[in-house]
């Protein structure tokens, strides 16, 4: 007869599954072009990414959402397909066509059944090389944008992230929203588009990733036929970008009735080159990384105060944001910042206790491998690591990396890493019933909502 379980106590975990990045490969075209190749022929699909250096970095400061725009036309016209022409030819191959634009790339990726795969080559390398930025197409993706922009306006949690971006990088890039705002949309035209992406759209500066079903000889041989002769120019090139030293904490509460309040408390944080990026993890996970994380134990189990709340570091080339957020009753908003408050300057005075450190990296180190179970996955890391330049071993790696933190790490990278003097303090809710609660934390600034 069985002993009855003890139901009492969670089961004891096993050993972690030993876990290796896929096999791959890199190297350059004449022209620059690099290739990252991960055949991987456990279902017959692949992922194709062609990743430009045409990035929100690049707006100029009298046009917000210049890149973002120019995605989303990209592939809404060629020199010899017109929109639903494009549109018919992915249908026909039964797989999915994408362009968008982050701060640091601007991106166009297909994904395609392994015999097709030549075919969607083909359609990539049109749509990058041959973009005509059609008026009629440009016209219609302008009023889906400033609509997307009226929606966000009028929703809470964007408008909360939306003026800690501001409070935090003032009128620098980051500061600006990437999708661009009513006046710049309306300014540009579709010439504008055209001649930044043909000034920024270079092999020189680009990456194309495979990952799937495929014959890496045949395919490279492929991938030359199609962009090999593709023109090198040196993309303009920006600085990187900064943010502006703050000379202290500061409030924000942007004015809309509710019963409920969208909290967002943040500032500049490291690029995501910085040493420190796998303390920085292990950190982040301790303060809001996961549902087990102090910030959402505390407003959530222990005072009731949010369903939910999380940190996030946004890692860019440049020095992304360090952010925390939640939205909580009206009534408890102020408390909440300072708890908020009480932990980050816990987390930079004492050392992670061991058992909270290993359970949070034993928590990392098993979703990993989650991650990378699709063909997506694995490209996105492909993609992290043609950006941001990291070693070819980097994923091979990540959990002896991970394993490596200690509690010393963390507390440094802690103190390193998070400012609780400098944090911009955003409360997005009915401001005369805020203003009391957050009178203690900094000079406070009221603005109307939108």
């Amino acid at each position: 007869m069985s002993a009855t379980p003890d139901r009492s106590r969670p089961p004891v975990p096993g050993p972690p599954r030993a876990f290796v990045f896929p096999d791959f490969s890199r190297r350059r075209l004449a022209n620059g072009l690099e290739l990252w190749l991960a055949p991987i022929d456990r279902v017959p699909l692949v992922d194709v990414q062609l990743v430009l250096d045409a990035g929100s970095v690049h707006d100029p400061a009298a046009s917000p959402g210049l890149a973002h725009f120019t995605a989303a036309v990209v592939d809404e016209g060629t020199t010899t397909r017109d929109s639903r022409e494009i549109a018919a030819a992915v249908e026909s191959l039964g797989g999915y066509l994408h362009t968008g634009a982050g701060w640091d790339t601007l991106e166009i990726s297909c994904g395609v059944l392994s015999p097709h795969l030549d075919t969607g080559l083909e359609l990539v390398a049109e749509i990058a090389r041959q973009p005509t930025f059609p008026p009629p197409e440009t016209e219609r993706l302008r009023a889906q944008l400033l609509a997307e922009i009226e929606r966000r306006d009028n929703q809470p949690a964007s408008l909360a992230n939306r003026h800690l971006m501001a409070a935090i990088y003032g009128d620098t890039i980051y500061g600006r929203p990437r999708i661009g705002d009513p006046d710049s949309l309306t300014a540009l035209d579709r010439d504008d588009l055209s001649t930044f992406y043909h000034r920024q759209a270079s092999p020189a500066a680009a990456a194309l990733l495979l990952c799937g079903d495929f014959d890496a000889t045949a395919t490279t041989a492929r991938i030359d036929e199609l962009f090999g002769d593709w023109e090198t120019a040196e993309p303009a090139r920006r600085p990187r970008p900064e943010a502006p030293e703050p000379p202290g904490r500061k409030v924000v509460l942007v004015d809309r009735p509710g019963a409920q309040t969208e909290l967002r408390l943040g500032h500049a944080g490291p690029p995501r080159t910085h040493p420190d990026f796998p303390a920085a993890t292990l950190l982040n996970a301790v303060l809001g990384g996961r549902f087990m994380s102090r910030i959402n134990l505390n407003l959530r189990e222990r005072h009731g105060y949010t369903y939910g709340a999380s940190s996030y570091f946004d890692w860019r080339r440049g020095p992304g944001p360090f952010a925390v957020s939640t939205a909580v009753a009206t009534e408890h908003a102020g408390a909440a910042a300072g708890e908020i408050l009480g932990e980050i300057e816990r987390l930079r005075r004492d050392p992670v206790e061991r058992q909270e450190l290993e359970e949070t990296r034993s928590y990392l180190i098993g979703v990993f491998p989650y991650s990378t179970q699709r063909l997506t996955g694995v490209s996105a890391k492909l993609r992290q690591m043609a950006v941001h330049r990291l070693p070819d071993d980097y994923y091979l790696t990540w959990s002896e990396r991970l394993a490596a933190v200690g509690a010393d790490d963390v507390l440094r990278a802690a103190r390193t890493l998070l400012h609780p003097e400098r944090l911009a303090v955003v409360a997005v809710g009915p401001a005369d019933e805020l203003k009391d609660g957050f009178a203690e934390l900094g000079p406070v600034e009221v603005l109307t909502a939108g």
